[in-house]
């Protein structure tokens, strides 16, 4: 069986979600992210945003507390939001965030 390229490009594992987050500017506007992984997540938007966008996101790992990241936006969008790639984060939040993906999750069976 061969893999597509969305197989290919999820390299990291990923936890479905929703997690709450803030992005940080002007305003703090609250956001729901899902698909979180080491290397990015998708912000849940009625808004679009361009490729290329420079953010920066605080994400509630729970247990874990509250981790920030800089962010960038992806071409991969639809109309329920947009996907971003983490780009910096510090070694703690990192350790954090890897933590937090790693852990078990309450509610799910684990398979066999």
């Amino acid at each position: 069986q061969q893999l597509g390229d969305d197989a290919n490009r999820r390299v990291h594992t990923r936890v479905h979600g929703p997690f709450d987050g803030v992005r940080i500017g002007l305003l703090e506007t609250p956001v729901q992210l899902y698909d979180l992984s080491r290397g990015g997540c998708f912000i849940n938007s009625m808004h679009q945003q361009q490729p290329g966008i420079k953010l920066h996101l605080k994400i509630d790992l729970s247990h874990e507390r509250w981790i920030t990241v800089h962010a960038e936006t992806l071409p991969r969008s639809n109309e329920f939001g947009y996907a971003v790639q983490f780009v910096k984060m510090s070694d703690e939040c990192a350790e954090r965030l890897e933590r937090f993906l790693e852990a078990p999750r309450e509610g799910v069976e684990a398979e066999d």
